[in-house]
């Protein structure tokens, strides 16, 4: 009877970890249908004769989506190390729905943004259309090298091995396209406090094209850049750390889009500033400080060293 429990038991067991195997498979596709529905939401606008699309707010409710996938993809990894049900299988998965979310559709966002139908038929907006064209799909061709490389050279799913990354990570970049879109729907609301700004000077919309080419060579580069929830969010921390964030949330509560802006495109930007620090103030090597090189014995073809002298 003993024996007939502890299978019973152990059966229970097996259906349950099968039935949280699925729980981050479930959460990757969450990831990807807010990618998709991004694409499709913007795919359908259309434009006036004012350059105003129909629906008024199509791009603000594709960039909330995408800043929604982000959430899906932090939590998708975290549960399957949770649950210990991280695979390859799920690794792939995730980087399909990352291509979609992250890579495609931020950059059909920034191509309709500055399409033919809102700049007018004439031959300088036809060339400003296609160069948005050209820029957004350099940035979708960035962030699936990015994703191939990431799957290539990264062989472990423990957190240890997610650190750091090489390259800026393709939801960072796509947070910093989202953000700068709900920024510029912020600027031209009436609870703006910066109102009085003429969006004809401050156009994002238009710099968004120059911003995907950045990006997206960013997430190509060598630049090095810290994974924000396995560094900085684990561990013990100091009083300051609980300072930087009530600050940061009560920044976020007031003004929510140019506190997301600016989260994003100050991270974007640490891996060139932080290579720039680097190269400015190098570290000296070993051999430069004339010790023997880690890993290496001492020079034999030294003298021994002479005893000291005795003290009279």
């Amino acid at each position: 009877m003993t024996s007939g429990r502890n299978r019973r038991r152990r059966r229970i067991r097996e259906r349950a970890r099968e039935g949280l195997a699925i729980l981050p498979s479930l959460l990757t596709l969450g990831n990807m249908l807010c990618g998709f529905y991004a694409i499709v939401h913007v795919a359908s606008v259309q434009w006036n004769a004012q350059g105003v699309p129909h629906p008024e707010r199509a791009f603000f409710h594709a960039s909330v989506a995408i800043l929604l996938a982000m959430v899906f993809d932090m939590l998708d990894g975290r549960v399957a190390r949770m649950t210990r049900t991280t695979s390859d299988f799920g690794g792939q998965l995730d980087s399909l729905a990352d291509a979609i979310s992250f890579g495609v559709a931020p950059a059909v966002m920034v191509a309709m943004l500055n399409s033919w139908a809102r700049w007018g038929w004439a031959e300088d907006a036809q060339f400003w259309a296609k160069m948005s064209w050209v820029f957004g799909a350099a940035y979708a061709a960035g962030a699936v090298i990015r994703l191939a490389r990431f799957n290539t050279e990264t062989s472990s799913h423990s957190e240890e091995a997610h650190r750091y990354f090489k390259g800026l990570p393709s939801p960072a970049a796509a947070g910093v396209i989202a953000s700068l879109v709900l920024l510029q729907y912020y600027l031209q609301s009436p609870r703006s406090r910066l109102s009085w700004v003429n969006p004809e000077i401050v156009n994002i919309t238009a710099l968004l094209p120059f911003v995907a080419l950045a990006v997206g060579y960013l997430m190509v580069s060598q630049f090095r850049y810290v994974h924000v929830a396995n560094v900085l969010l684990r561990g013990r921390k100091p009083f300051e750390y609980l300072t930087a964030v009530v600050f940061g949330g009560v920044l976020f509560a007031l003004f929510p889009e140019p506190a997301l802006a600016l989260l994003f495109c100050g991270f974007a930007s640490t891996g060139p500033v932080l290579a720039f620090y680097r190269w400015m103030h190098p570290q000296p090597t070993p051999l430069a400080l004339g010790l023997p090189a880690p890993g290496l014995p001492a020079d034999r073809d030294a003298p021994p060293e002479q005893p000291a002298a005795p003290q009279a």
